[in-house]
């Protein structure tokens, strides 16, 4: 398990950003069980004359086509807080991230649940930035991503993969758990989870102090994170993330480490977060957690960034 840094993890969901139109969706998506079964997307244009051009029609190819989603890695004013001070990601590595999301999240789901989940389900715009969200106030408080409205995803300090690409641990917690744990509050988004998990351990929820918390205290009080101890939206995304992208050997060990009591809390909400998958969603938790493992246990990056190449020969393979 990594130490946390000194600067804490805040997945803050709000942003300014197509404020309006994600309430409007998020509303509809959640009382209407509205389904994107058509692209959102007119006539997407890939720019010919611009040195992306490349990268950008890769992305059109194997993100907006197939999956119905917006993959945006130059940075735009409009899709950050101006509150936040931030720096747009590298080219290099944002094309390194955009082969490991197709690897290690959209394979997977098309391999578990099948390939009409994601372009009907999953979010419609993938926002990459290079650094964090630091706060010129709050310069403790760091943000890794966060949902919007059940359409969009932001992923953050993308640029400091340059130092961990062979760092399993680094990735799965900045990384691979964020994609989850992000993905996860745009499925509960649409679809509502039992009330009765907030309901489990509820006076120990603390939005403020939360990361005065160490994460042995957060285990023994019945959460996977300490972040997780903030509210029970985070508290349910992070078991689901955290049960998907982390070994079964880390998982055991927390258990244990929780002991008694907070083993059984969190075995419990395992169950709810389980169940929940399951009925709404046609999910095999279980199923996910086995094959992101068995894809993390052979992380190869020569393998990862040519794993285009396979799938566009099983697609064509699939057509005829």
């Amino acid at each position: 398990m990594i130490n946390q840094p000194k600067l804490f993890t805040v997945m803050k969901k709000v942003c300014k950003f197509l404020a309006a139109i994600s309430l409007v969706l998020g509303f509809a998506a959640c009382e209407n069980n509205v389904q994107f079964t058509e692209s959102i997307f007119v006539d997407p244009v890939v720019d010919t004359t611009t040195y992306t051009y490349h990268f950008d029609q890769w992305l059109d190819t194997f993100y907006t086509k197939p999956y119905n989603v917006s993959f945006m890695y130059k940075l735009d004013d409009n899709g950050t807080n101006p509150n936040y001070n931030v720096v747009p990601v590298s080219m290099g590595l944002a094309d390194s991230l955009a082969h490991l999301a197709l690897y290690l999240w959209y394979d997977v789901y098309d391999t578990i649940i099948g390939p009409d989940f994601l372009p009907t389900y999953g979010p419609k715009m993938i926002q990459l930035v290079g650094s964090s969200m630091i706060h010129p106030s709050n310069p403790g408080s760091e943000t890794l991503g966060f949902a919007e409205g059940g359409i969009k995803i932001t992923l953050l300090k993308i640029n400091d993969m340059a130092l961990h690409l062979n760092d399993l641990k680094w990735l799965n917690q900045y990384i691979f758990k964020t994609m989850h744990h992000e993905f996860s509050h745009i499925l509960h988004q649409q679809k509502n989870y039992p009330q009765e998990y907030g309901q489990i351990n509820p006076t120990d929820y603390d939005p403020i102090k939360w990361e005065e918390r160490t994460e042995q205290q957060a285990w023994e009080l019945g959460y996977v994170s300490n972040y997780g101890s903030s509210d029970s939206h985070e508290d349910f995304v992070e078991v689901i993330a955290n049960y998907i992208v982390q070994s079964e050997d880390w998982w055991q060990n927390m258990l244990q480490k929780a002991g008694p009591t907070g083993a059984t809390i969190i075995q419990q909400k395992w169950e709810i977060c389980n169940t929940w998958l399951a009925d709404k969603w046609n999910i095999d938790l279980q199923s996910l957690h086995d094959e992101v493992q068995k894809r993390q246990a052979n992380l190869d990056w020569d393998m990862i960034m040519k794993f285009d190449e396979m799938l566009k020969e099983n697609r064509e393979n699939a057509k005829e």
